[in-house]
């Protein structure tokens, strides 16, 4: 692949499924950008009524209620701890268990779920990391109230009963019927709610991405192969430390060798802008020593980067996107040089 449309032609963009659900019990991050346009979608078309959202989610596979409802937790930064502390306080809150909110100029009443003992944590929720992938498109009573409440609560028509945070932060309600402004406020968060989690788990998801490839390429590759290691032998950048690469593919039948970088980011990522300035020196160190390197790139975020990704294309013997075409691709290769 010589350009970057090339390398993006089939491409998988987004993590493939069962990438997903491998990384779901690592971050809930993946899950969220996976389903994130699908949100946004839903909530665009869902300005019929105040509850046309309920009805959207309904009709609609791709994402579950659960999910739903921590897509809304996430934008609004009300998680489940002070999710639990509302529910303790319910009565304080809601005297009259319900939310009266204003909505295309009409007031409308919500009334809470009737229960002897409501909680509102992440378990009863179902919002839990192992749960967020359950294909599950109906409500218990208290992620129902709590949605309603999260897309509503600053639309209150009496806000001196509710918490500040809620006023300020649950206004999502307020944007629907405007579709620019809702994608706007939806786009802005979501690059940051990236940044904050994404750098608490990038190591954690780099390595399931370098682990499934290892696995693919293990699969594919005659057993004489080796992928031990992280280094291609001689090959260093300042003469004192072995470079590393995120994965190392090595014949003991010719001694040669070749490093792979993997890099799959759906949110643009500064991470693939330091391997396109390093791409040059790596492959000319590596081919004084008969090795080669590849790169295995993918991801909607990536691919918006595409001065760094034609660089990257520019000093590398082979690279291929996280498609099973592309993985054979490099399978291929690896077999025919290395």
């Amino acid at each position: 692949m010589q350009t970057v449309d090339e390398l993006a032609k089939d491409a998988c963009n987004y993590w493939p499924s069962d990438l997903v659900k491998e990384a779901a019990d690592k971050s809930t991050l993946i899950p969220l950008l996976e389903t994130q346009d699908t949100f946004l979608n839903l909530l665009k078309v869902a300005d019929a009524s105040p509850y046309a959202w309920k009805e959207a989610l309904i009709q609609n596979k791709a994402l579950s209620a659960n999910l739903f409802l921590k897509h809304l937790m996430v934008l609004t930064d009300i998680g489940g701890e002070r999710l639990q502390r509302y529910s303790k306080d319910f009565f304080q809150l809601f005297p009259k268990q319900k939310l009266e909110f204003a909505f295309d100029n009409v007031v409308h009443t919500y009334k809470f779920s009737k229960t002897e003992k409501r909680i509102w944590n992440n378990k009863k929720l179902r919002v839990e990391k192992s749960l967020l992938l359950e294909n599950r498109q109906t409500f218990n009573n208290d992620m129902l109230d709590v949605c309603m409440l999260l897309i509503w609560g600053a639309n209150t028509t009496d806000p001196s009963k509710l918490p500040d945070e809620i006023l300020e932060k649950a206004i999502i309600g307020s944007m629907i019927g405007s579709p620019e402004k809702l994608e706007k406020y939806v786009k802005e968060r979501y690059l940051f709610v990236s940044r904050q989690i994404g750098g608490s788990t990038a190591n954690d998801l780099g390595y399931i991405c370098e682990a499934y490839v290892k696995r693919r390429l293990e699969e594919m590759l005659p057993d004489y192969y080796s992928f031990n290691g992280h280094t291609l032998v001689n090959v260093t950048l300042n003469d004192t430390e072995l470079t590393k690469f995120d994965l190392v593919v090595s014949n003991p039948r010719t001694n040669r060798s070749i490093g792979i970088e993997v890099s799959f980011q759906v949110t643009t990522n500064s991470v693939i802008e330091r391997k396109a300035q390093n791409a040059n020196n790596r492959q000319q160190i590596a081919h004084q020593h008969n090795h080669k390197v590849g790169y295995i790139i993918d991801g909607s975020g990536n691919f918006q980067r595409k001065s760094a990704i034609q660089n990257i294309l520019n000093y590398s013997d082979c690279t291929v996107n996280f498609s099973d075409t592309g993985l054979l691709q490099m399978v291929n290769y690896i077999k025919d040089n290395i």
